[in-house]
Formats: C-alpha cells, structure tokens, sequence
C-alpha cells in the first residue's frame, strides 16, 4: 500500500514538474535585457534600490548601496574622493578613473576605478568588500553575490528547523558549487523557478530555462548535474545527469517520490506557489515580492509547509 500511495503520489508531483519543463519555454523575457543582480551578506538577500552593474567583468555598486553591506561611506564634492569605512574603524579612499586607493592612508592598486556614471558614484564591489574584510563569491548560474564577513558561518541546522519555508530561504541563499563544465546561460531576462521535494529544504532544483539539480551537504550547495530540455531541440546535460534522464526513474528524482512544490517569480513582480494536496487538488497562491527571497512563500497545508524527517504519513 505504501509503495502505490508512494507512486500515485508521485504522479502528481511529477505533473508538477513536466508543467515546470513547459515553463522553461518561457522564461526569458524580451523587453528586458538582463535580471538584476542579487545580493546575499552573511546569508541574507539584500534589498537594493540599485542592483550591481557588470562592467569588463567586474561588479560595481553606487556608493549609497555600501549601507546595505553594514559599511558607512561619504563623498567629498571638492575633492572627489570617496571613503568607505568598515565597523572596525578600517578605511579605504578612492577618486574616480584612479586605480590607486588608499586604505588606511596606505596606496593600494585596484585592477578598476571608480566610476562616475549619469552622476552616480559607483565603486568596485569585490575590491572594496575583500579590502575591508570580507570574503566575496560570484555564482555564475544565477549570477548571484555572496558576501560574507569573516566570522560567519552558515548554520546547517537551519534546513531541518520546524520553519520550512525558512529553511528553504536559507537553502536557496547559499550559493550553488559547481565541479563540472556547467550548459551555460541565456541571454535576456530568465524568470526564476525553485521546486523541493515534500517537506523538505536540503535539496531542490532550480530552472531558468535551464535545470539544475542541487544537494546541500554539509551546508554547502552542490550542483549534481544541469539538464536542458526543449521540444524542437535535443536535449543537453551535464554533471551527473544523462541526456535522456528520465523524470521518475531517475535516482535523481528519488526524494521527490511523495511530490514537490514549485515556487517561482514573475514578470508583475509577484511570487507564485504550487502544489497538489491530499485530495489531488491543485493549490496556487500568489504574493508581491519585495525582496527576492519572498519567492519561497508560506504554505498553508501542514504537510508542505513544516519540515518532515523521514518519508512515512
């Protein structure tokens, strides 16, 4: 009986997730051109006003976006020179077009200066965070930046704790490891769309067009493998993941046996959730986004919305 309630079970999830694939058809939107880059410190989306900007590789902030970093700065019209100064009482000074900072009083080189744009001071986000203190990372498949100060440490019980859905704001917030030789990214504007099994916030898939299947072990996130799938192309994969991976043999797809939820956002600016209840009832709820990790919402039905350990019900 538990393996065929498991397996019904299953089918619905399932028809969740082949929803997802048609879903991946329609991610990119043409009238943006890229998604804003998000920002997480010490394991915390960042509201921004003003997202970082791409330049020749590197990232850049307005000066006025230190704050939200938890460092304090100030500009000297007459001079033109910009101070950063982190809660230690460390410092660093910085004019426009100059690739000479001081921190401290002391010169250091900068691969890239600050810039003035449209008016707006921008400054080098890896080099003013590493150079007060922080440890910063670039993940390329969500095009997300990490930052963390030096005495932080992520928690891994916090996936297990009663609180699912922040659980899950706290998986998708560590930034996803990759080992492999990853399909690439698209251009234009990709929606976002994470699905976890029932009950659970340690391991999930992220789709952008493009899937990507990730284990958190040992509080890191791990990518297992990627998988593109289209109905007028071939299919690609790479990482652990086949080609022609099929969706409910795969061992892959194993911890999504009693079904998963989908969570994802969209072009109003609102996050939406799925899942199929106990009664094969297809649920949908909806809420603005004010921060990008409001994507993951509460769920009201108990069995989606706490944390399970183990599989029987």
């Amino acid at each position: 009986m538990k393996k065929r309630i498991s397996r019904f079970i299953l089918a619905l999830g399932l028809g969740l997730l082949n929803q997802s694939f048609a879903f991946a058809e329609s991610t990119i939107i043409a009238d943006r051109e890229v998604r804003p880059i998000e920002v997480v410190v010490n394991g915390e989306f960042i509201k921004m006003d003003v997202h970082p900007l791409m330049d020749k590789n590197h990232l850049y902030v307005p000066i006025r976006a230190l704050a939200s970093l938890g460092l304090s700065y100030s500009f000297n019209p007459s001079t033109k020179i910009t101070t950063v100064q982190n809660k230690d009482g460390d410092y660093l000074k910085l004019s426009v077009n100059s690739t000479t900072a001081y921190k401290n009083e002391k010169p250091i080189q900068m691969d890239m200066p600050a810039q003035n744009k449209n008016g707006r001071i921008l400054v080098p986000l890896r080099f003013i965070s590493e150079s007060l203190g922080y440890n910063v990372q670039f993940e390329s498949i969500r095009k997300f930046v990490f930052i963390n100060s030096q005495d932080y440490t992520f928690d891994p019980n916090l996936l297990y704790q009663d609180d699912l859905q922040a659980a899950r704001k706290a998986a998708i917030a560590l930034p996803i490891n990759v080992d492999f030789k990853t399909l690439g990214t698209f251009d234009g504007y990709r929606l976002h769309q994470y699905s976890f099994p029932v009950g659970r916030a340690d391991t999930y898939f992220f789709n952008d067009g493009i899937f990507t299947f990730v284990q958190i072990i040992d509080g890191k996130a791990i990518a297992i493998g990627q998988l593109f799938r289209e109905r007028r192309e071939p299919s690609q994969a790479a990482g652990n993941v086949s080609p022609e991976m099929s969706l409910d043999t795969d061992p892959i797809m194993e911890p999504y046996n009693y079904g998963n939820v989908i969570f994802f956002d969209y072009t109003d600016g609102t996050a939406r959730a799925g899942y199929t209840d106990d009664n094969n009832k297809r649920v949908d709820i909806e809420t603005k986004m004010n921060i990008y990790s409001d994507i993951i919402q509460k769920l009201p039905d108990h069995r989606y919305g706490r944390y399970k350990i183990g599989r029987d019900r």
